[in-house]
Order: structure tokens, then C-alpha cells, then sequence
């Protein structure tokens, strides 16, 4: 038996539950209410009963709710909240897979409360997250990790937001959803079952395989899960695919130039952030927003599997140097790591230099500095210079 559980609007929760005053109240997570390129990050329930959605700019937000009340993100308060939900967890079973900072798969196989039942078991886990977080989570119960997911974003509608989901349970529960809702599936994907006739879960569970068979081994797969035959397991902890941070400015970029200084700042904190978590990154993803909301990416390889911010810089500015002049004037910055693995479990230099070990020990000295005094204790050259102002946009889930 697995369970899904998903805090409830995560970064609205934690606000309310650090200043109880705001609770039930229509709340939204955003940057400045006088930025008019400001958007929502997050809604509360009482703020999501007007219309407010996450995405949508915080004026329209205001002209829905004119009594929403409007907090900035708080990326280090979400950080410690969910290191809270997931001890929490583990307290009742020592396999819990975090799938975000919000959201996190257990295997409740032998666990002591499942006598009682897993919707009991399911209960008591809501009550305890509750009574040591002040956060509410929705729990999906089931015997395969997909259908878990399914049964949680389904639990989010009952007032008990608990949801046992069996595959007999599949053609009145899931099976009328659109595939949009269908988890794992994107808006390609979707949109290519839909050209095949292919509108709701029902329709992909019940449809002749030999019309999936341009969608290669996942075609048979959606099918099986579809029909809630799926025979699985946690996947080993792996940790995240990726880790990113992005910058949304205040006023547009016009050039590469211009835009320096907060590629130099995003590079270091993906790497303090890589060197944090244990982990070194293969390759490296640049994403540009332009004026008209049109999004150019580029990724390419580093040189080694690195944790540097130097490495992580040179790699970014070689990615931004091929962008297209269309990404600019410039409103988002992204910088991303990808192809992460366990530092220590990649193949070590053959002919390691003395510089590299140098500088792996002044990054290791920065990190800690970092740790003991803040992270704005040690900033990295030209982080900064003509660097145009912003508001935050946070960081990706990753």
C-alpha cells in the first residue's frame, strides 16, 4: 500500500501557519502588488473561491478579492516547513520518497497503524502532520504509486482529504477525467491522444493498443495504468532530476551584458545549492524569457560533472551567447543543473591539479561561511555591478 501526500497550497499554508491571524483568510503568495508584471504564486482556498489562480497577475487577483491579502515568498520558510512535514513522515514509515517540498510518496507496507486500515493510517498521519506543522495535506491511498497520485489530487476535493482509490474504483472516479489530468501525461502528449480521438482517461483505458503504437513502449504503459493494472514500487532515492533557480526583474534587459551579473549570481546559488544536497551536475540548462512571454532555452554538457560555479558560469555564458536576439529585451532569467548524481559517484579526474583541489576546498569554505552567517556572506565577483533591479520568483521544484 502506498500513499501520496501533498501539502495544501504549500506556500500560502506556511505564511498562515507562521502568523495564525491570516488563516482562513483569502491569502496569495506574490512580489510586489506594485509591479504590474507581479504574479500569484500561490492561493489559498478562501482566495481560490473568488477566481484567483496561480500564474494570474496580482492586480486581476485584487479586482477579484479586493480584501486578498498579498505576502511575499519565503523560499528559506517553505525550506524549513517541509524538512518539518517529512521527519514527520518518516516518524511513521522509513520509506518516504520527497517528490518536491511539498510532496512526497510513502511505502506503508508492514507499517504498524495499517491494522486499523489504510484510511485510518491515512487519518492519524493527517492529524500528526497537522498538530506539528499547522499544515494540511491531502493523502492518496493505493496499491501502486501512480494511482496514489491520482487518489491525492482527487482527496483535495473531499473535506476529509482522504482518498482510497482500488482499480474496480478506476471507471467511476477516474475515468470520466480529461487526459490533461491524466498523471505523467504533458499538454504534447495530450493534445496527440486527443487528435486521436483520445478525450478522457476512459478512452485511453478502453482504446485498441494498436492505436498507441506512435507513442512507442509508453503507449501500452498509459494503457495499463489507465486501466489500473499497474504492478509498482518506489523507485530507489535517486534525489532530484534537476536543480534551478530563476530571477523575474523589474524592469526589462535589454542585452547580454546587461543580464551578466544575474547570470553570475543564479550560477553561484545553483551550485551552493548542488554542494548543500550532495550532488554534481553533467549538464547545464539556460532558459530566457523575453518581453511577450515567449521562453528560449539551451542546455548543453560541462566539460565534468561539476559542482563549481566558475564551471556552471563559463557553461551559461557559452549558452547565452547562442540565444536568439529575440530573447531579448529580457523580463526571466533560469539557470538550470541537470543530469545529477551523488557527489562521489562519478569517476574521479584522472590527473587531478592542485588548482582544482584548491578551489574545491575555497568552495567548500564559502559554504560554510554561508551556513554560519547567511547566505549573502560571501558574494561572487560582478554578482552584482549594473545589475538591474528584481523581485524574487523563487526557485523550481526540481
Amino acid at each position: 500500500m502506498f500513499a501520496l501526500v501533498d501539502v495544501n497550497a504549500m506556500f500560502a499554508s506556511c505564511a498562515a501557519a507562521e502568523e495564525p491571524s491570516l488563516r482562513g483568510l483569502p491569502l496569495v503568495v506574490a512580489g510586489d502588488p506594485s509591479d504590474r508584471r507581479s504574479i500569484v504564486l500561490t492561493a489559498s482556498y478562501e482566495a481560490r473561491a473568488y477566481g484567483v489562480r496561480t500564474a494570474m497577475p496580482v492586480r486581476e487577483a485584487m479586482r477579484l478579492c479586493p480584501d486578498v491579502r498579498i505576502v511575499p515568498p519565503d523560499r528559506q520558510l517553505y525550506e524549513r516547513y517541509s524538512r518539518h512535514l517529512f521527519a514527520t513522515l518518516e516518524a511513521f514509515t522509513p520509506i518516504v520518497r520527497p517528490v518536491s517540498i511539498d510532496e512526497g510518496y510513502l511505502d506503508l507496507t508492514g507499517c504498524p497503524g495499517l491494522q486499523a486500515g489504510p484510511v485510518a493510517l491515512a487519518a492519524e498521519i493527517r492529524r500528526t502532520v497537522f498538530e506539528r506543522t499547522a499544515l494540511y495535506v491531502s493523502i492518496g491511498l493505493a496499491e501502486g504509486p501512480w494511482l496514489a497520485k491520482m487518489a491525492a489530487d482527487l482527496a483535495k476535493k473531499r473535506s476529509d482529504g482522504i482518498l482510497l482509490l482500488c482499480p474496480e474504483d478506476m471507471p467511476q472516479a477516474v475515468w470520466p477525467l480529461s487526459v490533461d489530468a491524466f498523471h505523467g501525461i504533458g499538454p504534447k502528449t495530450a493534445a496527440k491522444l486527443r487528435g486521436l480521438g483520445i478525450r478522457t482517461i476512459g478512452d485511453l483505458a478502453t482504446t485498441d493498443p494498436a492505436r498507441l503504437r506512435s507513442f512507442g513502449v509508453q503507449g501500452p504503459r498509459m494503457r495499463r495504468l489507465a486501466r489500473g493494472e499497474e504492478q509498482g514500487s518506489l523507485p530507489e532515492e535517486s534525489g532530484p532530476l534537476s536543480l534551478s533557480h530563476e530571477e523575474t526583474f523589474a524592469r526589462d534587459v535589454r542585452d547580454q551584458e546587461e543580464l551578466h551579473p544575474a547570470l553570475v549570481a543564479l550560477c553561484d546559488r545553483v551550485a551552493e545549492r548542488l554542494r548543500r544536497e550532495g550532488f554534481v551536475a553533467q549538464s547545464l540548462g539556460l532558459r530566457l524569457r523575453n518581453k511577450d512571454f515567449r521562453d528560449f532555452s539551451r542546455q548543453g554538457p560541462l566539460p565534468a560533472p561539476s559542482t563549481r560555479a566558475e564551471d556552471l558560469r563559463r557553461a551559461a555564458e557559452s549558452l547565452l551567447g547562442r540565444m536568439p536576439a529575440t530573447a531579448f529585451p529580457c523580463r526571466l532569467i533560469g539557470v538550470t543543473a541537470h543530469g545529477l548524481t551523488k557527489a562521489g559517484a562519478t569517476a574521479p579526474e584522472l590527473f587531478p591539479d592542485d588548482l582544482a583541489e584548491r578551489r574545491d576546498r575555497l568552495w567548500q569554505a564559502v559554504s560554510a561561511v554561508r551556513e554560519r552567517f547567511g547566505p549573502d556572506a560571501v558574494k561572487p565577483l560582478g554578482a552584482e555591478a549594473t545589475r538591474p533591479s528584481r523581485r524574487p520568483s523563487g526557485q523550481s521544484k526540481g
